[in-house]
């Protein structure tokens, strides 16, 4: 009798052991956001309230070059997890935001980008260009490279 539950303690340990070791392995391959700009760009790294200037059309001037931002709307969850993680802001009270100061100042509102493709062709071609995408969407890509993570689940 002792040795059945000397077994089932085992077994429930070890069943315990590689639950915890699948929710670590996956944690590992979670989603990651990134900042990218073109491979050729060597001014540093933007901190979030730049970002966050970026995004919602103000000017940020990094070594004498003015920022202008792409945004990436070519996955829905990504566009969610800018908006709240990124500017702070329901899509609603960004949009609301930016509107405002397109009237009031006469700013620009960075314009959206359904494309990966297209987004990642627009930023190696201008070294002025941030966006942001999933990093495993940027791996391998030549002509882009990571500034920053953003956001990392």
């Amino acid at each position: 009798m002792e040795c059945r539950a000397a077994v089932s303690l085992r077994r429930l340990i070890s069943l315990s052991l590689l639950a915890v070791w699948g929710c670590l392995v996956s944690a590992g391959s979670a989603d990651t956001v990134v900042l990218i700009v073109n491979a050729t760009t060597n001014y540093a790294a933007l901190d979030s309230v730049e970002v966050r200037k970026l995004f919602l059309g103000l000017t940020v001037v990094r070594d004498g070059h003015t920022l202008h931002a792409l945004r990436n709307v070519s996955d829905p969850r990504l566009d969610e997890i800018f908006l709240q993680n990124i500017v702070s802001m329901s899509d609603t009270t960004y949009e609301r935001r930016v509107l405002t100061l397109t009237m009031q100042q006469g700013r620009t509102p960075p314009p959206s980008v359904q494309d990966k493709a297209r987004l990642f062709a627009e930023l190696a071609a201008d070294p002025d260009a941030v966006s942001f995408a999933w990093a495993g969407d940027v791996a391998g890509n030549r002509n882009i490279k990571v500034m920053r993570v953003l956001w990392h689940e």
